[in-house]
């Protein structure tokens, strides 16, 4: 066993990713007694940059000349990587799953960003994606083009994937096939092709859920007293539910029990309004609060979509019509608080914006 295979075993690599990594080219020019030298003062160097022996050894596995590089070089791309807008530690969290970032030159790079840029995304959204994609840098420009116009092909604008890939930047890495066995999927479970372009273009996410994790979410949601037809219908107009996990929905549900609603209530209310997963707790109690001071808590159960306006737009409006127009809402009426704007401003001749103001509720009022 020649020197460097010996201190590569020793560093803990096995004997057959020590062998790979002294063939590899350009390591093969090197003299025995130089790869050992440079294997040395590469491992000391990037373990002294902020990664763990273990780390070091998976990222010179998938990059073996990361041991030819001098110390210069890689200090010299950190900082290049820093003027495009990545903190040192992000270049260094980056690098852990593309090794071959070190490996791409500055050129390669600079015209990476460029050509997404050309794509419709601003320099900032594509720092931010390759913080948290780093492979995007790999891809071709003919592969990153490709998957684009396939999604276009299944129904979605270009604008609408530049903006599903700015949340989910890893959609450049799905495959085809899996991306169709997805859709697949999901129509077997009930939605339709144009329901399922809408969800995702909501969730993004949908696409890297597994389908035992969507079967496993939707037997969980049963449970709860929802049938497979309510989670169906529920989750067109909230796909983000499946992005919740059981412990979050649990919490919610038992939140709503202990505002006073049976476990039947809330399966009822969140059939009406599912979004009332996504409310915070602060806002449903002040909402709550304020309608059952009203007198209008029917509208918690009976009428719930209504949950989804705003505290001070409904304020404003209590305000104004029982103040100004001296009206007793109730059951009969109450309908008047949740008019359309247009509406609103047609039937008593001014807008909500500025009832708003009127009534000092802008500056205090969270939606």
């Amino acid at each position: 066993m020649n020197e460097s295979i010996k201190m590569l075993v020793e560093l803990g690599y096995d004997k057959k990713y020590a062998e790979e990594i002294v063939n590899y080219y350009p390591i093969n020019t090197l003299t025995d007694m130089t790869l050992k030298n440079n294997i040395k003062r590469n491992y000391k160097f990037l373990l002294n940059l902020g990664y763990t022996k273990e780390e070091v050894i998976k990222m010179t596995k998938a990059l073996p000349s990361l041991y030819s590089y001098s110390e210069e070089t890689i200090t010299n791309k950190i900082n290049f990587l820093i003027k495009q807008g990545y903190s040192k530690e992000e270049v260094i969290k980056m690098v852990k799953s593309l090794p071959a970032l070190y490996g791409l030159s500055e050129e390669n790079i600079t015209n990476k960003i460029n050509f997404l840029i050309k794509q419709g995304y601003s320099k900032e959204e594509v720092i931010k994606m390759t913080k948290v994609f780093p492979s995007l840098y790999s891809y071709s420009e003919e592969t990153i083009t490709n998957k684009i116009d396939f999604l276009i092909k299944q129904g979605y604008s270009k604008e609408e994937v530049i903006k599903m890939t700015k949340v989910l930047p890893s959609l450049y890495g799905y495959s085809e096939e899996n991306i169709n066995k997805k859709i697949n999927f999901l129509l077997n479970l009930g939605y339709t092709k144009e329901e399922i372009i809408k969800m995702t273009k909501t969730l993004p996410s949908l696409y890297g859920c597994g389908e035992e994790n969507i079967t496993n979410k939707i037997n969980f949601l049963i449970k709860q007293g929802y049938n497979k037809e309510d989670i169906i219908k529920i989750t067109k107009s909230f796909p983000s539910l499946y992005g919740y996990s059981e412990e979050t929905i649990t919490n919610k549900i038992n939140f709503l029990i202990k505002q006073g609603y049976s476990k039947e209530e809330v399966i009822k209310m969140t059939k009406t309004l599912p979004t009332l997963y996504g409310i915070s707790e602060e806002n449903i109690e002040e909402k709550i609060e304020y309608y059952k001071e009203k007198g209008l808590e029917f509208i918690i159960t009976e009428d719930t979509k209504q949950l989804m306006q705003s505290m001070k737009k409904t304020k404003a409006r209590y305000n104004y019509l029982t103040e100004v127009m001296l009206m007793d809402i109730d059951e009969s009426n109450y309908r008047r608080l949740f008019y359309d704007e247009k509406n609103f401003q047609k039937t008593y001749g001014v807008s909500t914006d500025s009832l708003i103001k009127m009534y000092g509720l802008e500056p205090n009022i969270k939606d």
